[in-house]
């Protein structure tokens, strides 16, 4: 039996701070160039999973992270595998999702050569640094082992966002003599809270109200069952981003869902009398042009001052982590005498109407669908979505999600290929939890790949391919523009004999059987591939 030669190098140093700090998985490709990252996985005991693609190794590790609630990391080669990972690098920069991706580089002085060395690449930290939060190219293991410590804390008060990290090969394989003690997680720190004054003059605004709103995205979520118990003393509904979808368990009373594109959703929030904004920058990929301005005045909460300036601009600002910033509002709120008895109940059955009718205005059978799934699925199930219709128009609507992270998507950056990949890492990150990957045909196509590293890896996966024959919406967009479909109705594979061929179980779905047939793809070991066609007839 072959053995790993244990060396103690920069890349040792490296992954064992992030085994320090609890990184058990990377994503990446083995290559020429990173192999001295590579060979101290197995003594550090940190699972490798080799993904098909570069990218689907950073939408991997993107899922992977939403689910541990720590950063993905990614392992790519130099050149042309690094710019592979890109993708996913972008995702996590648009939807503020902590990432760290180590990659090899030319040999100290060797940077900027035109020489046709292996994968050489103009300026590779230049490119990434255009993407991500920050690129370094570093000299040192101490360097890097630094980096990566600011990274964590980062991470913790600042808007997440993926880094990079570039090692050049000559100290990437160099021998290191760095202290044990330097490669060990040093403390997070406490959340930052707001100012005080500021705090206490949002709860007079939000006690003086009569119909709030909360508004809750992805940086609300540390903020947990606190946030709940303010929606509870305040009486206020709370509807979110797709990112902060099930901030609040989505089957509460106070829940609107994730429906902020919806134009009754608009509509319910401008007649409220204030609003309280919590990590969320309001994205126009969210809104679909709406107008959410109340009535009465606007509060934000976020960890970056700069984002409360964006598209709503507050009355007040309450700059910090939402984890310290709304527990002090609670404080504030009964200090100011405010109490579940002392508000009144409010009757949200006609906004719920109204949002489940729109909602299934905009997509009928998508819509009925997600239903039957969502009929079918255990409570705590996983969901992989992609930026298919079927998500954006369905899942996002009809998925109850009971926690936070539970639907993984990508609502700004909107990239195809992001749901396979994703449902792979999240079930790496939580193989006791179902997940599921429920997307269109064009996406799956943009990763269909990743269907062998979730055979390679085991996972009891089913993958719901709803076909429309291509790209739907981007037909009928050509049709609104009086233009005749063009490029958009696609070839397809017979998907039963494709799952097959990967070694997964394919199953033929209608929908007089998706709930069978989903029923049966959670009792099946190993990925399988269920194709459901709907919509028109294409010749």
């Amino acid at each position: 039996m072959e053995t790993t030669e244990s060396r103690r190098n920069a890349g040792y140093a490296i992954l064992a701070t992030l085994k320090n700090y609890g990184i058990d998985t990377i994503f990446g490709i083995p290559g020429t160039h990173n192999l001295e990252f590579y060979r101290h996985l197995p003594e550090l005991n940190i699972k490798p999973v080799t993904t098909r693609h570069e990218q689907g190794a950073s939408y991997g590790a993107d899922g992977w992270s939403q689910v541990r609630g720590l950063p993905g990391v990614v392992i790519t080669t130099s050149g042309p595998g690094l710019l592979n990972s890109l993708s996913g690098a972008a995702t996590a920069y648009a939807e503020s999702r902590p990432m760290i991706i180590l990659s090899p580089g030319r040999p100290v002085g060797q940077e900027y050569r035109d020489i046709g060395a292996l994968h050489e690449t103009k300026n590779p930290t230049g490119a990434v640094n255009s993407i991500v939060e920050f690129s370094r190219r570093v000299n040192s293991a101490e360097e890097a082992v630094d980096i990566i410590h600011t990274a964590f804390r980062s991470f913790a008060h600042a808007r997440p966002r993926p880094i990079h990290i570039e090692v050049p090969l000559d100290v990437l394989e160099r021998e290191t003599d760095i202290d044990d003690a330097l490669l060990q997680a040093r403390p997070i720190g406490k959340p930052q809270p707001a100012p005080l004054e500021d705090v206490k003059e949002a709860a007079k605004l939000l006690a003086a109200s009569k119909h709030p709103v909360i508004v809750a995205g992805g940086g609300s979520i540390p903020a947990a069952a606190d946030l709940l118990t303010l929606a509870e003393l305040l009486e206020a509904p709370v509807i979110t981003s797709i990112n902060g979808k099930g901030a609040i368990p989505e089957k509460h009373r106070l829940s609107l869902g994730a429906d902020l594109r919806l134009s009754s959703a608009h509509e319910f929030c401008r007649s409220s009398d204030a609003m309280l904004i919590i990590g969320s920058k309001i994205g126009e990929a969210e809104l679909w042009d709406g107008d959410i301005r109340p009535a009465g005045p606007v509060i934000r909460i976020d960890i970056e001052r700069s984002q409360m300036l964006t598209n709503i601009t507050p009355d007040i600002e309450l700059p910090g982590n939402s984890k310290a910033v709304v527990p002090q509002l609670l404080k504030a709120l009964e200090e100011e005498g405010v109490t579940e008895e002392s508000r009144e109940v409010r009757d949200l059955q006609s906004v719920f109407d109204a949002l489940d009718d729109e909602g299934r205005a905009l997509a009928p059978e998508l819509a009925a669908l997600n239903e039957k799934i969502m009929d079918i699925l255990p409570e705590n199930t996983i969901i992989s979505g992609d930026s298919s219709q079927v998500t954006y128009m369905g899942t996002t609507t009809f998925y109850r999600a009971p926690r936070p992270n539970s639907l993984l998507y990508m609502a700004t950056y909107a990239t195809l290929g992001y749901g396979l990949p994703a449902a792979v890492g999240a079930k790496i990150a939580a193989p006791d939890r179902p997940v599921v990957c429920l997307l269109g045909d064009g996406a799956l196509m943009f990763a269909i790949q990743e269907l062998m590293t979730a055979v390679e890896q085991n996972l009891d996966l089913p993958i719901i391919c709803v076909d429309n024959g291509g790209y739907g919406e981007i037909r009928q967009n050509e049709r609104d523009r009086g233009i005749a479909p063009i490029a958009v109705n696609l070839v397809q594979p017979n998907w039963v004999q494709l799952a097959e061929g990967f070694g997964a179980t394919g199953i033929e779905a209608t929908m007089e059987t998706l709930a069978e047939s989903v029923t049966k793809a959670l009792e099946t070991r190993g990925p399988s591939v269920i194709h459901l066609k709907i919509g028109e007839k294409l010749k």
